[in-house]
C-alpha cells in the first residue's frame, strides 16, 4: 500500500511539475502580481491530493476486481500521457539550451510522432510490462521531486513574505496643479514600419494619422532595448541599460551601460522624481513591471497588472475565490499539454487571450480616469498592445478572444485606444494644454513570434522587413502643425524631453530638434 501511495503521489506531482520547476527557477517572483502561495500553490496542492487519492482508489479497485484484464494496464498507461507531457514541458524550462525553435519547426512533431507511435504500439501489446516500467520510473523519481520541492521553497515560497508582493505606499497629492501636463503613452511592441513606414494594405489608423499631422514625428526612432525588461527602465531613467537581473518581487537590479555593477532600479533617480521635484503629481498605469512595488516612492497614483507568466505559475488578473482558482488551474494544466491544440474544438490560446482582455479592459478604465484628471502633471501609460496575443478583430471592430487574429489587428486596437484617450481628454478640456508623447518600448519582434501557433498569414506577409524601429510622436500644448524629423533618434532622450516640457524650457515645436540634440 505504501508503494502504491508513493507512486500515485509521484504521478500527481508530475502532473504539475512545470509549476514546481518554475518556482524553483525563482524568476517568476519579480513578475508575479500576487503571492504565489495563495494564487498558485494552494490550488495545485489541492489537486495533487485529489489526484493521489483518485489514482490510489482506482488502482485498488482494479487490483481487486480486474486482476486478469489488460484494460487497467492500458488505462494506466494512457493516464501517464498527462504527467509525461507536463514533464516534457518542464524539461524545456531547465535545459541549458533553447529547444523552442526546434519544437516550433514544422517537421518536429511529425518526426516525434514516429518513435512515439512505435512505442505506443509496443505498450498496447505488452501493457503489463510497460506499466511496471512506468511504476518504477515514478517511484524512483521521488528523490528528484523532493529536490525540486525544496528548491521551489528555498528560491520562492519561503524566501519572500506575502508583504513583498504588496504595493508600497504612494506619495501624497500635491495641492497646486500646474498648467502644463504630459501624457506619455507606450504601446508595447508597436512598430514604426507597420504603423507609418510600410503599412499593410487594409490597415486603417485614422487616430495615429491625425496625431502625426499635428505633432513632431521622428521617422527613424529606435528604442534603447529589444525587450521590455531593459527598455522601460532605460526610458524611465533616461540612461542606457546593459542588463537587468530580477531580484525578488520588489527589486530589479540594472546594469547601466559603462558600469560593471548592478544597482537597484528603484534607488536611481528617474523622470517621475524630476517631475515631483518640479511640483507635479505623477501617475503610472501599466503592465509587466511591478511599478507599484518599485516606483511607488515616485508616484502619486499607480495601477498595474502582471504579464502572462510562464506555464505553471499563471495567475489571474484579479483575486479569485478558491473554487474558481482550482478550476482554472486544472484548465490551464490541460491547455499546457503538448499537442492538445490539435484536438478538435480545443484552442489553448484562448486562456492568455481572455486574461489579456480582462487586464487590458481594467487598465484602459484606469487610463481614462487618469488622463482626464487635471491634477496629474506626468502620466505614463504602458499598455499591453499590440504585444501578442491579439485580442481585437479589426474587420468586426470588436475585442474578442476568438478567431484568426494577429499583430496587424492589434495595431488597429492601439489606434482605437488612442482615439478613446484623446476624446476623454477633449471632453475634460485638457487636450490643448497636454503634451502627448507616443512611442514604444521596442518594435515588433518577428523573430520571436514567427512559428507560434497563432501566427497568421497577414503577419507572415508583413514580417519580412525591419520592424524593430518604434514610433515617436510628440504633440506640445496648443500645437496643430506637423513637423517631420528623419534623422536617427534613440528614444532614451524621452526623459530629457519630458523634463524640458515640465520645467517650461520646451514650449515651441520648432525647437524640439535642438532639445533632442542636447539630450544625446
Amino acid at each position: 500500500m505504501i508503494r502504491r501511495l508513493a507512486i500515485s503521489g509521484a504521478i500527481a506531482t508530475w502532473c504539475f511539475l512545470n509549476t514546481w520547476v518554475e518556482l524553483a527557477e525563482g524568476q517568476s517572483a519579480y513578475f508575479a502580481r500576487y503571492d504565489p502561495v495563495r494564487s498558485v500553490v494552494l490550488p495545485i496542492v489541492f489537486w495533487e491530493v485529489v489526484l493521489t487519492c483518485g489514482i490510489l482508489a482506482a488502482w485498488e479497485f482494479w487490483r481487486r476486481r480486474l486482476t486478469r484484464s489488460r484494460a487497467p494496464y492500458i488505462c494506466g498507461l494512457a493516464a501517464c500521457l498527462v504527467p509525461f507531457g507536463i514533464a516534457a514541458l518542464a524539461a524545456l524550462r531547465v535545459l541549458p539550451f533553447d529547444l523552442v525553435p526546434i519544437v516550433r519547426a514544422p517537421w518536429f512533431w511529425p518526426a516525434a510522432l514516429i518513435p512515439c507511435g512505435m512505442l505506443s504500439i509496443f505498450a498496447v501489446r505488452h501493457p503489463a510490462r510497460f506499466w511496471r516500467i512506468a511504476q518504477n520510473l515514478f517511484l524512483y523519481s521521488w528523490p528528484v521531486l523532493c529536490l525540486v520541492y525544496c528548491e521551489a521553497a528555498r528560491a520562492t515560497l519561503l524566501r519572500y513574505s506575502p508583504a513583498a508582493y504588496r504595493d508600497g505606499p504612494l506619495m501624497p497629492l500635491k495641492s497646486s496643479p500646474k498648467r502644463v501636463r504630459v501624457v506619455w503613452i507606450i504601446f508595447d511592441e508597436l512598430s514604426q514600419t507597420i504603423t507609418f513606414g510600410n503599412r499593410p494594405a487594409g490597415l486603417e489608423l485614422p487616430n495615429f494619422d491625425r496625431l502625426r499631422a499635428e505633432s513632431f514625428y521622428a521617422s527613424a526612432a529606435r528604442s534603447p532595448g529589444a525587450a521590455t525588461e531593459i527598455s522601460m527602465p532605460a526610458l524611465i531613467l533616461g540612461e542606457s541599460v546593459g542588463g537587468v537581473l530580477p531580484d525578488g518581487p520588489d527589486h530589479l537590479l540594472v546594469q547601466l551601460t559603462g558600469s560593471r555593477k548592478f544597482v537597484d532600479w528603484s534607488a536611481l533617480p528617474n523622470v517621475f522624481d524630476s517631475a515631483r521635484q518640479a511640483g507635479f503629481n505623477t501617475a503610472v498605469v501599466g503592465w509587466f513591471h511591478p511599478y507599484g512595488r518599485l516606483l511607488n516612492h515616485s508616484l502619486t497614483q499607480c495601477y498595474w497588472i502582471a504579464g502572462w507568466l510562464n506555464s505553471g505559475v499563471e495567475e489571474p488578473t484579479r483575486p479569485q475565490p478558491p473554487a474558481v482558482a482550482m478550476w482554472n488551474r486544472a484548465l490551464l494544466q490541460f491547455a499546457a499539454l503538448p499537442l492538445v491544440g490539435h484536438l478538435p474544438g480545443i484552442f489553448p490560446g484562448v486562456y492568455p487571450r481572455r486574461f489579456k482582455i480582462e487586464g487590458f479592459s481594467w487598465l484602459l478604465d484606469r487610463a481614462l480616469e487618469v488622463v482626464s484628471d487635471p491634477s496629474m502633471g506626468l502620466t505614463l501609460l504602458h499598455l499591453p498592445i499590440p504585444h501578442p496575443p491579439a485580442i481585437y478583430d479589426r474587420v468586426r471592430g470588436k475585442i474578442t478572444a476568438d478567431g484568426r487574429i494577429g499583430y496587424i489587428d492589434s495595431v488597429a486596437l492601439a489606434d482605437w485606444t488612442l482615439g478613446l484617450l484623446k476624446r476623454r481628454m477633449e471632453k475634460a478640456g485638457l487636450w490643448d494644454q497636454t503634451a502627448v508623447l507616443i512611442s514604444a518600448d521596442h518594435g515588433w519582434r518577428t523573430y520571436h513570434w514567427r512559428g507560434d501557433p497563432e501566427w497568421t498569414a497577414d503577419e507572415e506577409a508583413a514580417s519580412y522587413q525591419d520592424t524593430m524601429a518604434v514610433p515617436f510622436l510628440l504633440k506640445l500644448p496648443g500645437q496643430h502643425a506637423g513637423i517631420r524629423f528623419d534623422g536617427a533618434l534613440n528614444t532614451i532622450v524621452t526623459r530629457r524631453v519630458i523634463t524640458d516640457i515640465l520645467d517650461g524650457t520646451l514650449t515651441d515645436p520648432g525647437t524640439i530638434h535642438s532639445h533632442l540634440a542636447l539630450a544625446y
